[in-house]
């Protein structure tokens, strides 16, 4: 999944508005005929109630055919189908979108303010129309000068339609410093789950992998936010080296443990490149079993496991039990073999064909977790 890019921000004039409105209203209403929307709905439902806006865009975007008449290009003829095209009003269906989602998106946060108790003095007329004054509690909208700094920013960021279910999201798990140092990289966090992976980092941490990693901050937020520990571990150079060796994998890898990069760090960058995205996904001790070969030797396991086992090297691989249980007496044979390495290569391939049906038994009954 390529990371979302937040579009530039628009400025329309009085007379632009109004003829968004208009056409709104007009869509709206062809689709309120067609019994597609509630009667009921009236275009302030569409700025300020985010399940309304939502449904209103998925029927657009499913029926737009039937509002064809109303939803014309400002030059050239036929049906719109291209979402980027400037409208007779002066604007995009895009940019009517951004609008109108950032539009309720404020209203949405306007109207979820905390409430507050405050204690106030207030003046009544009793009997004979003397005065009394009391102290009274009431009930107001606070007014977090931090909360509200928040809620601006994170506003400049929302612009999507599928990002209005996940506004309650953004602004429980992220505190203001985080949105600041996330900043237009918010789109990049289309999940729940992933929001509150990247809130688990306080905004140094991701202001550091922010430098580290450069432009590739959004494809991080996009695939592991939890890769951010990882990469914190390391400096420039090394996330460098690893983010070539192993593409997109690498987001897998620097969302492993802290204690397993103590082991990684033993690897030099050619022994890294012999392992490659085993990396990604084997035990700390079957690292560790394998690290007791040289460079040819471990070469030559490592290949012949992953041809051997293909998609289920992982599997097996991952175990930490594989260690000693399997790889370990593998690894002393080899420690003890002095064949050439294209030789050793051929015969370790089906040496390691031969370890399959009893290493899949042995994994059958491995507990999972």
């Amino acid at each position: 999944m390529a990371a979302v890019v937040l579009p530039p921000p628009i400025d329309i004039d009085n007379d632009t508005k109004k003829a968004i409105i208009d056409g709104l209203k007009a869509v709206l209403a062809a689709f309120q005929q067609a019994g597609l929307v509630h009667a009921d709905v009236v275009y302030q439902h569409l700025i300020a109630e985010p399940q309304i806006l939502t449904h209103f865009v998925e029927t657009f975007i499913a029926n737009r055919a039937m509002v064809d008449s109303l939803v014309r290009p400002k030059e050239g003829s036929g049906p719109v189908r291209d979402d980027d095209q400037v409208l007779i009003c002066g604007v995009s269906l895009n940019q009517i979108q951004h609008l109108l989602v950032r539009t309720c998106a404020k209203k949405v946060f306007e109207h979820d303010k905390a409430m507050e108790t405050v204690t106030e003095t207030v003046t009544t007329k009793s009997f004979l129309f003397f005065k009394k004054k009391e102290q009274v509690e009431v009930q107001r909208a606070s007014n977090d000068p931090i909360e509200e700094r928040k809620v601006r920013e994170l506003t400049r960021y929302i612009a999507f339609g599928w990002q209005l279910p996940l506004l309650e999201a953004y602004r429980h798990y992220l505190s203001y410093q985080q949105i600041m140092e996330i900043a237009e990289d918010l789109v990049a966090l289309t999940t729940e789950e992933h929001i509150a992976q990247a809130a688990e980092f306080d905004p140094p941490t991701l202001r550091k992998v922010k430098q580290t990693v450069g432009t590739d901050f959004a494809d991080l937020l996009v695939h592991r936010p939890h890769a951010i520990a990882g990469i914190a571990v390391w400096n420039a150079d090394m996330y460098l080296f690893y983010r070539r060796l192993l593409g997109d994998k690498a987001w897998d890898f620097f969302a492993r443990e802290r204690p397993y990069f103590n082991v990684v760090a033993a690897l030099d960058k050619p022994l890294a490149r012999v392992y490659g995205d085993v990396l990604c996904y084997a035990a700390a001790e079957n690292l560790e079993e394998i690290q007791r070969l040289n460079i040819d030797k471990a070469e030559v396991l490592v290949t012949s496991l992953k041809s051997a086992f293909g998609e289920r090297i992982a599997q097996v691989i991952a175990q930490p039990a594989f260690a000693k249980d399997i790889l370990r007496k593998v690894v002393d044979n080899l420690l003890h073999m002095n064949q050439e390495k294209d030789k050793l290569m051929a015969s370790y391939a089906v040496t390691c064909r031969a370890m399959v049906p009893g290493v899949m038994e042995w994994l059958s009954k491995q507990p999972r977790g």
